[in-house]
């Protein structure tokens, strides 16, 4: 059973208090709108009901206040197949929204905080907000571009290096890296096996590339690992990017 995104009451949250310098509720032209009708929801851990289930409507706009949410479907068998990760200041479940069923699941990845506002109104004063379409239009180009850029038929020590690079960019604190996810939502993200992302980054490891203890990853050789990852086209222009494949 799905997080009920649309309870009786939700506590407001206080925007200008927000760590999150991007958010909508700090957008020009939107903000009031945002503020208004937004609501906090309760924090979501890891192994909690998924935000949203797949083939269900998604009535709620979402936003990451902090942490990680993922997007994922579930095979006959089973196995996730995560198709996003989400993080502080993006909107999530885009692709959802227009459509009478989600094509996919949404939870958090190591836990997460969400804001929520009613997308009916909303969305209907998407023509008169340019901001609004603005920052939407925005996070849809660059998660498209994330999408098309992990679709080819890279290597696995590419595929690792590009993500490795484009998280770096998206977590903000540098050369450290602590990863909200595991290595097996790594390897369902990058299409390879949990193995081959430990086996990849032991080989980064082994040429002095990166430091790795569990998920804190420290990079050491940015330009080998960008070198490595040019192929896959991710340049380090836009940090605020919804990783999408």
């Amino acid at each position: 059973m799905a997080f009920d995104l649309a309870p009786t009451h939700r506590p407001t949250p206080d925007c200008t208090q927000c760590p999150v310098g991007h958010c909508l509720g700090k957008q020009q032209d939107v903000a009031a709108l945002w503020r208004e009708q937004v609501g906090l929801l309760p924090p979501q851990l890891p192994g909690a009901a998924p935000l949203l289930d797949a083939g269900t409507r998604l009535t709620t706009l979402l936003s990451v206040r902090a942490g990680c949410v993922k997007s994922y479907t579930l095979d006959a068998e089973g196995n996730e197949h995560i198709r996003a990760f989400y993080f502080p200041g993006d909107v999530v479940g885009l692709d959802a929204f227009g459509e009478a069923a989600a094509p996919a699941s949404l939870a958090a990845v190591g836990g997460a905080q969400l804001c929520g506002v009613d997308a009916g109104p909303l969305l209907q004063r998407l023509p008169r907000q340019g901001a609004l379409a603005g920052h939407l239009f925005e996070q849809a180009l660059r998660e498209l571009r994330v999408a098309q850029a992990f679709s080819g038929g890279f290597s696995a020590d590419q595929r690792v290096a590009a993500l490795l690079l484009h998280l770096r960019e998206r977590l903000g604190n540098g050369d450290i890296l602590r990863l909200p996810m595991t290595r097996r939502e790594i390897g369902s993200y990058l299409r390879l096996a949990t193995e081959t992302v430990c086996r990849v980054l032991t080989r980064f490891e082994s040429r002095g590339w990166l430091r790795a203890r569990d998920k804190r990853i420290e990079l050491l050789q940015v330009p080998a690992l960008a070198d490595l990852a040019a192929p896959v086209g991710l340049t380090p222009s836009a940090p605020r990017l919804a990783l999408a494949a």
